[in-house]
């Protein structure tokens, strides 16, 4: 018994460093060791040498549609999914011809074309502007809305803290969590892999990051071109809080493929700063206006840490090749020596650090093989800490069970600053030390299935990120699903994410019976479904979401999602509960293995049929309880990629994988005839047909090939007019086609920036407005009756779904709109010259995360020739920068958008002061308003004509601005009141009156 239970370990530990050990290759990837040696893979090799090595390895596994058989048990094969996701988004990239990689970028390109552009056409003089809608609410646990990589916190406040996501940008939070605002919405979306905060950001407001997905798996996974938010371009500043950001002396080109993992702020001196990269460790002492390279060159050095008490000595993780150290420097960074760990990993990509002020001669280091090391004499040697043998923490499940894991994309390690024994590590699931790290117990995991989840700990969302403490107890994790935060040592987790707008979405379905009613399917968090009436979004599925379609004739009956290669859901009463059928498993013979993204359409006349494509075509005429044979094997040596169906001739359907396309005119009765594709060396990544007319379509294609990436065909694909002219070269996501114009085609292209627009014979041009600089990834119309309340929606990878109108202008002329601020009060001003049935005009408002709120209403005049003065005045506003639009109304409930020009921006208060409470005379409920020009301690209490206190309204501290406090005087009898403010040394009364 003793002898097998040692083979079954070591047998363990192979399996692990088996699956485990990967090296970085082209842009995320991370391939075995094994694999590159027996395929002579490197730096240049190809995409289809690349690709083919790792079929042959997954093979080799038996790994089947990502599941692998141990024990006898059928498991999720770990690596897998990362590799489809790399496969899938680099397919559609590279030379289709030579499969080499491009040499540019989406960055640059992007770059280029707004450099050229001759400014005669602006889209924000012509084109209402985009809003956002979310997705920003999720019921958490094994739910989500997207990956954080990064958590800071302010240094004073405990409710201030921001976060960083892979491809959505940095977001602040000033009140716990409660709400968040994105610091960069006017830049390019950028990927944040760490955020540094100093100890005088209260004078500063100075705030680093370092650019970039350190972890990747984030673009790695869709069709196009971009990849500046998996690459860093360096690091940025920011000194005015995040208003704006400024380059500094550390600075990448995207197509250098590069990361930075960390930054760490000398605690004393602001002005010091230490960055690990990719390339070695680097240090500034002028607040990074230039940087010095102080460790080994061209060596990939991960985490970093300052020993506690003393920031002259550094730690900092590396792993090259066979080798993994852990580097010490006792000089600030100047200069650095290597301690090898006990045990070499074998070609180890990520290790991580712990330090604790509890003890700060202690260094903890978590590995990507599982293994825990620990220093009791600050890094000057180590030795292996973690004794539960047999135990996998990188694994799927709660008991430790099973050989999973994905270490190399998600890993991460904390230490308690007031326990040195509390440890915390991170891989798919999070796990607990009390002991220093000897033995282990997990604290969360990504499901409450019993069969992964035994031991039934608290469900928050899978594959861990960062694990951060921000005192003694308040531990903060960052996963691919959000930001969560437990005060209880793990017994409980408190999701901090909704209101984040970080989704990464493949594709979108809009509903065509109502326009509030969305699906969107989601990198890492399911599809979800947005219920507009109520201005939120619900967990339709989970698992990664991919297309999703909504019977047009009833939005709350059928809908249906899918997962990976080709999975498809259905539910019967719009996803109001999880009453979900696998329709797929239907197929004849079990599901086929489709294309990452399996398309699938919905027949345009009578909804119960739907067309499924993996190889060849599938048909279901009931909704997916059975389903035949729809054409023969069209895609024998790839998978299909796009359906496109003709709306008024549904005989007339269109299929296409990377680099061949099909058409049938009898539905796919007889066998589909071959469509032959322009000449180009990018691959097709979308079909788009005409809905009045069967052979006129429009197919977009991915890659850089400049001038080749829209065609259109009016004979059924027998020749093919390229209509390219005015597009940056840009891969291009996916096209639109608004049917509502019949005598010229109206188009819009969603690229890897932005979306662009086609009227005619016209040239392209940008149509984002207020969209930000992120890949587009589907575009569809939801059409209301008539083409004034038609809505184009989009689905961007790493901001979630916006949408914008399509409405000619409505009979108003405005000849001006500006605002005015008085303190906390935001007064609009406008003019009309001419109306002409005007109902009136909602007043919106939106902070910088973009969403828009109505702040109030004014009536309009109808009909009238002569000029209309108007003003509506914000009251009460906290502190903050604000943008303002118009939603001019006519009587036939057709609207415009109107946006005011600049933001409004509400200071602090000046000095302190305390308002005349309103509505006074009041019953029972009355505001009050303080403002504060600094942090104070303040109280406000009520008294009556005696003297007496009878209610404290607020007593504590509270941060500077405006702050509108509600008081509830049920308990009280009629008469007149004192209320008092004390703040420092301010004090001043004022009198209320209660009627009851």
């Amino acid at each position: 018994m003793k002898l097998l239970f040692k083979i079954s370990q070591y047998f363990l530990f192979l399996i692990l460093v088996f699956l485990l050990t990967f090296i970085d290759l082209k842009s995320q990837l991370l391939i075995p060791q094994s694999v590159i040696e027996s395929n002579k893979l490197n730096e240049n090799s190809s995409f289809y040498e690349i690709r083919d090595a790792m079929e042959r390895y997954w093979h080799s596994m038996r790994v089947i549609n990502g599941m692998i058989e141990l024990d006898g048990v059928s498991r999720k094969a770990a690596g897998w999914k990362i590799y489809k996701r790399w496969e899938y988004f680099w397919e559609q990239r590279v030379n289709q011809q030579t499969g080499e990689f491009p040499k540019t970028n989406s960055a640059n390109e992007h770059l280029k074309y707004m450099q050229n552009w001759d400014g005669e056409f602006d889209d924000t003089d012509f084109f209402e502007s985009w809003s956002n809608m979310g997705t920003n609410y999720s019921e958490g646990g094994y739910a989500g809305l997207g990956r954080i990589n990064c958590v800071a916190f302010h240094p004073t406040d405990a409710n201030s803290f921001w976060v960083g996501s892979p491809s959505g940008g940095i977001w602040r939070t000033s009140n716990g969590g409660v709400n968040w605002t994105i610091l960069n919405n006017s830049e390019d979306v950028l990927g944040v892999s760490d955020i540094a905060i100093p100890s005088d950001f209260a004078t500063s407001n100075t705030i680093y990051i370092a650019t970039g997905d350190r972890d990747g798996g984030s673009l790695s996974s869709l069709s196009g071109g971009q990849n500046n938010d998996n690459n860093s371009i360096g690091i940025l500043k920011s000194t005015d809080g995040g208003a704006t950001w400024n380059t500094t002396g550390f600075s990448y080109n995207v197509s250098e493929g590069r990361k930075i993992y960390r930054i760490l702020l000398h605690p004393s001196n602001s002005s010091i700063l230490l960055i690990s990269t990719s390339q070695g460790v680097f240090k500034s002492t002028d607040a990074g206006n230039t940087w010095v390279l102080k460790s080994i060159s061209s060596s990939r050095f991960r985490d970093m840490q300052f020993k506690p008490d003393d920031p002259t000595i550094v730690y900092v993780g590396r792993v090259q090749g066979a080798a993994t150290y852990v580097y010490r420097s006792t000089n600030t960074g100047e200069t650095f020596t290597s301690v090898a760990l006990p045990t070499s990993l074998n070609y180890a990509s990520q290790i991580r650090l712990a330090v604790t002020a509890a003890a700060p001669n202690l260094v903890y280091v978590y590995c990507e093989d599982g293994q825990v090391y620990k220093s009791t004499d600050a890094g000057a040697s180590y030795f292996h800490v973690n004794t539960n043998v047999g135990v996998n923490m990188l694994g799927y499940f709660s008991d430790g069970s099973g050989f999973d894991s994905q270490a190399s994309y998600d890993l991460c390690l904390a230490c308690s600053p007031s326990d040195s024994n509390i440890v915390y590590a991170g891989g798919i699931t999070t796990w607990k030390s009390t002991d220093g790290g000897v033995t282990w117990a997990n604290s969360n995991m990504w499901t409450s299935h019993n069969f992964y989840n035994s031991h039934n700990s608290p469900v928050v969302h899978a594959d861990k990120h960062i694990l951060t403490f921000q005192s003694g107890n308040v531990l903060f994790e960052g996963n691919d699903g959000g930001v969560y935060k437990t005060i209880d040592g793990g017994t409980t987790w408190t999701d901090l994410s909704n209101g984040l707008v970080i989704s990464q979405i493949y594709r979108i379905g809009v509903s065509q019976s109502d326009h509030d009613i969305v699906l969107a399917g989601l990198q890492d968090n399911g599809s979800k479904k947005y219920q507009g009436n109520l201005n939120t979004w619900f967990d339709a599925t989970g698992g990664d979401g991919m297309e999703c379609i909504i019977d047009y004739n009833d939005a709350t009956s059928y809908m249906y999602a899918t997962y990976v290669r080709g999975t498809i859901y259905r539910n019967s009463n719009g996803f109001s509960n999880q009453s979900i059928s696998t329709i797929s498993e239907n197929i004849p013979g079990g599901q086929p293995n489709g294309a990452w993204v399996t398309p699938y359409i919905m027949h345009s006349v009578n909804s119960a049929i739907l067309f499924a494509g993996y190889d060849k075509v599938w048909k279901t005429t009931n909704r997916g309880d059975n389903w035949s044979s729809a054409s023969q094997v069209l895609s024998a040596t790839d998978k299909l990629r796009s359906l496109a169906m003709c709306a008024s001739d549904p005989n007339t359907i269109y299929a296409a994988d990377r680099t061949n396309m099909w058409k049938t005119i009898d539905g796919g009765l007889t066998n589909w005839s071959t469509v032959t594709l322009p000449t180009t060396t990018d691959y097709l990544t979308y079909i788009r047909v005409k809905n009045n007319d069967p052979n006129t379509l429009w197919i977009t294609f991915g890659g850089y090939s400049n001038g080749s990436k829209v065609f259109k065909s009016t004979n059924g694909g027998g020749s093919w007019i390229n209509i390219s002219a005015g597009l940056p070269n840009l891969p291009v996501m996916c096209i639109e086609y608004d049917k509502e114009y019949t005598d010229v085609d109206v188009l819009f292209a969603g690229t890897d920036v932005g979306v662009y627009f086609k009227d005619g014979e016209l040239d392209w041009v940008p149509f984002s407005n207020g969209l930000p600089n992120v890949v587009v990834t589907e575009l569809e119309i939801a059409y209301g009756s008539g083409m004034w309340a038609d809505k184009l929606r989009a689905g961007t990878f790493g901001r979630g779904l916006w949408e914008t109108e399509l409405s000619n202008a409505l009979p108003i002329e405005l000849i001006s709109f500006v605002s005015s601020v008085n303190g906390n009060n935001v007064t609009l001003r406008w003019s009309t010259a001419t109306e002409i049935n005007n109902q009136g005009f909602e007043i919106q408002r939106s902070t910088e995360a973009g969403i828009w709120q109505r702040a109030g209403s004014v009536a309009g005049n109808g009909n009238s020739s002569s000029t209309n003065q108007y003003t509506f005045t914000d009251k009460n506003l906290s502190t903050g920068r604000y943008s303002y639009r118009l939603k001019q109304i006519d009587y036939n409930g057709t609207y415009r958008f109107y946006d005011l020009i600049g933001d409004v921006i509400i200071g602090l208060p000046s000095a302190f002061n305390l308002a005349q409470n309103y509505p006074n005379p009041f019953n029972p409920t009355t505001k009050i308003q303080m403002e504060l020009p600094l942090r104070s301690l303040v109280s406000l209490k009520v008294y009556d004509i005696t003297g007496s206190e009878v209610a404290i309204i607020e007593n504590g501290e509270l941060p500077a601005g405006y702050h509108t406090l509600e008081f509830n005087a049920s308990h009280l009898s009629s008469g007149v009141y004192v209320y008092v403010m004390r703040a420092g040394n301010f004090r001043i009364a004022r009198r209320m009156i209660l009627i009851r």
